[in-house]
């Protein structure tokens, strides 16, 4: 489709990934106590770059019976529009509670950047970072050195262990709804279904969720109702970070 303002083609979600997957974020990414962000201001300055047309606009937050707070942000680029969400974190990647204005303006600014790597922009910089980990980065200590242990006499060999029996397969993931969701009603089917396997299939430890979200039927999946029925996606996210919220504090008790 050409643009009737400038003339040129329309953007499609496959060419702006192809235009900013391709740069290189690695310079401008930078590490802070485990965790790496992606400077919003920069971030923006390329999409700017690239789709000068491109706006963004933050929705209301969310907030939970215990004062936990959701942003949302969605980003536009012409006719394309990608919504994100981010919990208001510390900087152990906890949730704070009744957090202030200057933490929800800081979780906002992260979560553009965030939305941004929908499109392709530092994506790979998130990734296994869906869901955030379950627990925070423990600093491995060396090993101390063994002192040389005397030569001892020869001993017999011991017999073989016996081989140990395989672990068993893990349950298979079962079919997801068909490539394409035609109405609304199927939209619901669609988000009752993975809120059902996601409580079903990897509601007992974040390690489980992650590898479920990170299964590419499971992102196809939710891709298609990001794209075509943004307000079930975000019913989608809702329950995930409910999900993932809860499975972080039995992992803490």
């Amino acid at each position: 489709m050409i643009s009737k303002k400038t003339g040129s083609p329309e953007p499609t979600y496959a060419s702006v990934w192809k235009t900013l997957s391709a740069i290189d974020c690695s310079e401008q990414a930078e590490k802070k106590n485990g965790l790496t962000y992606l400077s919003w201001a920069w971030a923006w300055g390329i999409l700017m770059e690239h789709y000068p047309e491109a706006t963004y606009q933050f929705l209301n937050e969310e907030w939970d019976n215990q004062g936990h707070a959701t942003v949302w942000v969605s980003v536009k680029i012409g006719e394309l529009d990608r919504l994100m969400w981010l919990p208001v974190m510390d900087y152990k990647n906890k949730a704070i509670p009744n957090p202030d204005t200057r933490a929800v303006s800081d979780t906002r600014m992260r979560c553009l950047t965030k939305c941004l790597a929908m499109y392709g922009l530092g994506h790979y910089i998130y990734a296994g970072e869906d869901l955030p980990p379950s627990s925070d980065a423990v600093e491995e200590t060396p090993a101390p050195k063994e002192k040389p242990k005397p030569k001892a006499k020869a001993k017999p060999k011991p017999k073989a262990k016996p081989k140990p029996e395989p672990e068993p397969e893990p349950e298979p993931i079962p079919d997801v709804p068909p490539d394409t969701i035609a109405n609304e009603e199927e939209a619901d089917n669609v988000v009752q279904f993975l809120c059902d396997t996601a409580d079903r299939f990897a509601g007992k430890t974040e390690g489980e969720l992650i590898q479920w979200w990170q299964y590419p039927e499971t992102k196809k999946t939710a891709d298609l109702l990001d794209q075509g029925y943004p307000e079930h996606y975000k019913q989608l996210m809702a329950h995930l970070s409910a999900l993932r919220a809860s499975l972080k504090e039995s992992n803490d008790e």
